[in-house]
């Protein structure tokens, strides 16, 4: 009878993990929908969560993962670390000597990233192998993924073609898009944008919001397909709509500038602020620029110079630029003609050949003052 119970907990365990790989991945006709995913492995009750989900339930806490989102998961690194150790307490090594698919791709996750064991790309990539000869999707695209790099085994781009293809003809949404890159970018097969645009639009329609933006550049650009500003909108939108930065970023200009559709500085304003909010540089700058010029909102010198510093302390160089004009005119902040050149400094040390116009002028204006100030001081 025992013996019963453990086929039947065997078996719902099973479907479970497909369940969750089918909303993780687009796989079998659904939709990409991660949350969806991480909130079945969350829920799944202690009493039910054997190796693997204990694995799973630490990817899903892990602060170290941020792809891994869930809003009803606390972040927690030592809540992690202890769901890593539980599955290996587990014995997740075991099911995966026994040729557990799951079990395979889940440790050499644990060994890729060092989580639970001693990091060892080789060991990780011995594990997805494994997984990956029976046919597992996740497992393919994660060994597809270490050929690409060099990770663990010589870098083979071919080979990770072939692997990625396995796994995007399951459905596996992340193998198409990285399908697509390799194809647009010409890596491991000839250059094709048509066929990078066909992988995109497979895992687009899935509901990947990289492949929504990266095909929505596809048409912006005309590149592989007729260009179209009306499809592109649409597309980033989409993937603007799932939290995309890039996406964001795009309808901002794409308003800003009035490209395929009517020129609307506030809509411009609106996607550059989640952009930016978001934490694009790039976004970062044109909200700055939004406020100093007051398109699409109240003219802020003030807010432009808080959004100019953020980008700039990444190391921007047209924020860079920008900041140093704030200081160097007093808008927004107090009047600092050494700051400015501090500023523009970092800009043309960023290869911005205009900030090393602005240093020479005001570095020979402040020679002028220095120069007075101890003609005074001897008077």
């Amino acid at each position: 009878m025992n013996d019963l119970h453990q086929k039947i907990d065997n078996y719902v365990y099973e479907i479970r993990m497909i369940e969750i790989d089918e909303y993780r991945y687009g796989m079998n006709r659904k939709k990409v929908d991660k949350e969806k995913a991480y909130e079945m492995i969350i829920d799944t009750p202690d009493s039910e969560c054997n190796a693997i989900l204990s694995f799973w339930k630490g990817r899903v806490a892990d602060p170290g993962l941020p792809f891994y989102e869930s809003s009803r998961v606390e972040k927690s690194k030592s809540r992690a670390k202890a769901l890593y150790r539980r599955a290996v307490d587990l014995d997740i090594e075991g099911m995966a000597e026994a040729g557990d698919q799951y079990a395979c791709t889940c440790l050499g996750g644990m060994y890729e990233d060092g989580r639970g064991v001693d990091e060892n790309d080789s060991t990780a990539v011995e594990w997805f192998r494994k997984a990956a000869e029976q046919g597992y999707a996740d497992a393919q695209f994660n060994l597809a993924r270490m050929y690409e790099n060099g990770c663990g085994v010589d870098e083979n781009e071919s080979a990770a073609v072939e692997l990625y293809l396995l796994a995007a003809e399951q459905g596996h949404a992340d193998a198409q898009l990285y399908l697509g890159g390799m194809y647009r970018n010409g890596c491991g097969v000839d250059e094709n944008y048509s066929t990078a645009g066909e992988w995109y639009l497979k895992a687009a329609e899935q509901g990947h919001s990289t492949a929504q933006l990266n095909l929505g550049i596809m048409y912006q650009m005309g590149l592989g397909v007729d260009q179209n500003q009306k499809l592109a909108v649409e597309w980033f939108l989409k993937a603007a709509e799932q939290g995309n930065v890039g996406a964001q970023f795009n309808l901002g200009k794409i308003y800003d500038y009035g490209w395929g559709v009517d020129q609307n500085n506030s809509t411009a304003v609106k996607w550059y602020r989640k952009a930016a909010e978001g934490g694009s540089a790039t976004a970062q700058l044109h909200f700055g620029e939004m406020h100093e010029n007051g398109w699409g909102v109240d003219k802020n010198y003030s807010t432009a110079v808080e959004w100019y510093r953020k980008a700039a302390e990444r190391g921007y160089g047209d924020a860079q630029f920008h900041l140093g004009i704030m200081y160097e005119n007093g808008w927004g902040v107090d009047k600092n003609n050494a700051t400015a050149v501090e500023w523009y400094r970092k800009a043309a040390e960023r290869g911005y050949d205009e900030a090393q116009v602005s240093i020479d002028r005001l570095t020979k204006s402040l020679r002028k003052r220095k120069k007075r100030r101890d003609v005074n001081k001897l008077l």
